[in-house]
């Protein structure tokens, strides 16, 4: 049933669920039935992996150690940008895992560290993806013109130009 229903995890026997063959098929149909799976498996690389691989977002779930293992969070990001979230401080200040994150989704820059919110390249490729993200970017870049410009043209929402800094929104 997990094969084709992964959600099913929920109403597999207790016993069962220690089984690491029926939880992985469980999340590679549904990632987020990792919630389900006993501590010990949610630190089995493999199972974290294809269950990020299936929703970004089965990240939360995982043990501590594998939100600070690169491909892992990675495979997250790529899948949906907005798990950047869950992974550790150390990757969420990594350009290379950044980038991936905010090419799914510019709106992940609200999760990367202050340094990486600093960055004009890192805040440019967040607004290529949503000119909304320059909610969060540094106060300095809400300042600067060019990229306030960039945030207008990719907004979503119309609304890029209530974020910029005072003497730009006017």
């Amino acid at each position: 049933a997990v094969r084709q229903y992964g959600y099913a995890l929920q109403h597999v026997p207790k016993e069962l669920c220690q089984d690491r063959e029926i939880v992985l098929a469980a999340v590679r149909q549904y990632g987020d039935a990792l919630v389900f799976a006993p501590g010990e498996l949610c630190r089995d690389q493999e199972i974290v992996l294809q269950a990020v691989r299936q929703s970004g977002g089965a990240l939360y779930f995982a043990a501590e150690e594998l939100r600070r293992n690169r491909d892992i969070v990675l495979a997250a990001v790529r899948q949906r940008g907005s798990a950047l979230k869950y992974a550790s401080e150390d990757l969420r200040n990594d350009r290379g895992i950044v980038l991936e994150a905010l090419r799914q989704n510019g709106c992940a820059l609200e999760y990367a560290s202050e340094e990486m919110r600093q960055d004009r390249y890192i805040v440019l490729e967040a607004l290529r993806s949503n000119g909304d993200a320059l909610r969060c970017a540094s106060e300095e870049l809400r300042r600067d013109k060019e990229i306030v410009l960039q945030a207008v043209r990719q907004s979503q929402s119309g609304e890029a130009l209530y974020f910029a800094a005072g003497e730009l929104r006017r």
